[in-house]
């Protein structure tokens, strides 16, 4: 399993900026049904916060990688694959109850 470390190192990379991609655009989605002045200091907070978790998947990542530890490697992945999911997740449950799902065209 230790050929593949590098490809997964590697592989983490673009997971994690894709990530916190999708976290900063899925975020003002998420707090669409609150006041305005609540969400904005909400969403700021948020935005905020993906610095910091960018930088601590990118950590674990390099520190499984210089390690030579390749679960490391896959743990970190799988909590980046699985904040990913959760994103998309807690969007579509939020667009399905605010009545404007994927049958009325609003697709995430």
């Amino acid at each position: 399993m230790e050929q593949y470390q590098l490809f997964i190192f590697v592989a983490n990379i673009p997971l994690i900026l894709i990530d916190a991609a999708l976290g900063y655009h899925m975020a003002p989605r998420l707090l669409s049904g609150y006041e305005e002045e609540l969400a904005q200091s909400v969403l700021q907070s948020t935005r905020s916060l993906l610095a910091a978790v960018v930088a601590l998947y990118m950590f674990c990542n390099c520190l499984g990688y210089f390690q030579g530890n390749t679960l490391y490697l896959l743990i970190v992945t799988g909590l980046v694959l699985g904040d990913m999911g959760l994103q998309y997740w807690l969007v579509r449950r939020n667009d399905a109850r605010k009545g404007n799902g994927p049958d009325k065209g609003d697709t995430p």
